[in-house]
């Protein structure tokens, strides 16, 4: 019966693909651009000896950015600008850290910089993408004589925030948590205890405690640290759409 609906005369396909309206094509550089824009990391790749900018997401720009980002966020904090076009960092007393990392690269070492003062700080991974297999390595493909690749270094900025709040609000809506209860997961996920959300919220903590225990039911987990644990490890999702995303949507 379903093959029988299908058919149609070649007239009738022909204006059926006429009526179709024309799909943008994406090159294969503009996915990964759009992709990469929806991950709630900030990711930069550089130069691994000159710190010249190669790329950057979304959100790796608010990293570098001086001014308030489209979250509304200043990347005063990742201890990381872009200055003539190359990363450096903030405090001078954090440049050599960078500069042993980005050069610890060329022999396929990860690095991790701690930028800023015990006061503020933040974690910046260094990962190299393109590093030989030791010093002098050189493929065959290259030639003799042929001139050292540039070898490319992925910084990945750390998340601002255990569970951020637009994977967790999917998480509460596919779940069925109401409102209020997933007001109540998100302040847990925060470190808040019990009686400190009681208070937030101005009810009872009896209150609070049914709304956890009926928050435990629904997304079938016996105690809040394995509640924690499940939104902890969920999808990292950019909380907004980039500008250039929807440009090109």
């Amino acid at each position: 019966m379903l093959e029988l609906m299908n058919r149609g005369t070649p007239r009738q396909h022909a204006e059926t693909d006429q009526r179709s309206p024309h799909r943008q094509e994406f090159s294969e550089l503009e996915i990964l651009r759009l992709a990469l824009d929806q991950v709630d990391y900030g990711l930069v790749v550089v130069d691994a000896d000159s710190g010249a900018l190669q790329f950057t997401n979304a959100l790796g720009r608010d990293a570098l950015d001086d001014a308030p980002s489209h979250m509304g966020k200043v990347g005063d904090d990742t201890g990381l600008r872009l200055e003539c076009g190359r990363v450096v960092t903030r405090r001078a007393d954090d440049a050599e850290q960078l500069r042993r990392n980005l050069l610890r690269t060329r022999a396929g070492f990860r690095g991790l910089l701690n930028l800023g003062n015990a006061g503020r700080s933040s974690a910046v991974a260094v990962v190299p993408l393109n590093a030989p297999r030791y010093p002098g390595y050189a493929s065959p493909a290259d030639g003799a004589g042929a001139a050292a690749p540039a070898c490319l270094a992925l910084l990945v900025f750390a998340k601002q925030h255990l569970c951020d709040d637009s994977t967790m609000a999917l998480f509460a809506r596919e779940r069925g948590l109401t409102s209020a209860e997933g007001q109540v997961l998100a302040q847990v996920c925060r470190g808040l205890r019990p009686a400190q959300i009681a208070d937030h919220h101005g009810v009872q903590i009896s209150t609070v405690r049914t709304q956890l225990r009926s928050i435990r039911m629904k997304t079938c987990c016996e105690t809040i640290r394995e509640l924690v644990q499940k939104v902890s490890v969920l999808p990292p999702m950019a909380l907004h759409l980039s500008s250039r995303s929807l440009a090109m949507a």
